[in-house]
């Protein structure tokens, strides 16, 4: 018999692989956020700990399931499109760390992510924390984002938000 992850994933091409959360503890519970559009599996699963297991902002979940400890806490399956991704980039961690609202550039992704790298390069000249800071490397792959999105490549620039999201858990 399939397991709640087999059959809630079955079939279904991911999207991304997130670390939302900064937990070392395995996962006891795989949440499941709404569906995108009406019939469809779930947008997004997130797995997560019993500190966890009830609050993670901006992930209003449907369903609750249990989990063997098949993934670490904060991991996401996320199946949503790139602008989906984008815009959840935004909500979760983007806008709040450089104030760069994606609804002022009418949704022209290589326009928000441009700004939001001028934004934090900005931070990191104050800051002077050296090559090896999060901020460093957050640039580094905001750099690829926005490459990325310049080339309509909107895809790939949320595999590169993917690491920043992560990096973002330490600042």
């Amino acid at each position: 018999m399939p397991t709640t992850l087999q059959q809630l994933a079955a079939h279904r091409e991911l999207s991304a692989l997130r670390a939302v959360l900064e937990c070392p503890l395995k996962a006891s519970a795989l949440r499941e956020g709404a569906a995108v559009d009406s019939g469809t599996g779930p947008a997004w699963l997130a797995f997560l700990c019993p500190a966890h297991s009830e609050e993670l902002p901006g992930w209003p979940g449907v369903q609750t399931h249990a989990d063997n400890g098949s993934m670490r806490c904060g991991t996401v399956l996320d199946y949503r499109s790139a602008e989906q991704l984008l815009q959840s980039h935004a909500d979760l961690w983007l806008t709040p760390l450089t104030g760069v609202q994606p609804e002022s550039f009418g949704g022209v992704w290589s326009e928000v992510l441009d700004q939001a790298d001028r934004v934090l390069l900005d931070r990191a000249e104050r800051e002077a924390g050296g090559e090896d800071s999060p901020l460093q490397s957050m640039l580094t792959m905001m750099g690829l984002a926005c490459r990325s999105a310049a080339e309509d490549d909107l895809k790939q620039a949320t595999v590169a938000l993917g690491y920043c999201e992560t990096i973002a858990l330490s600042l």
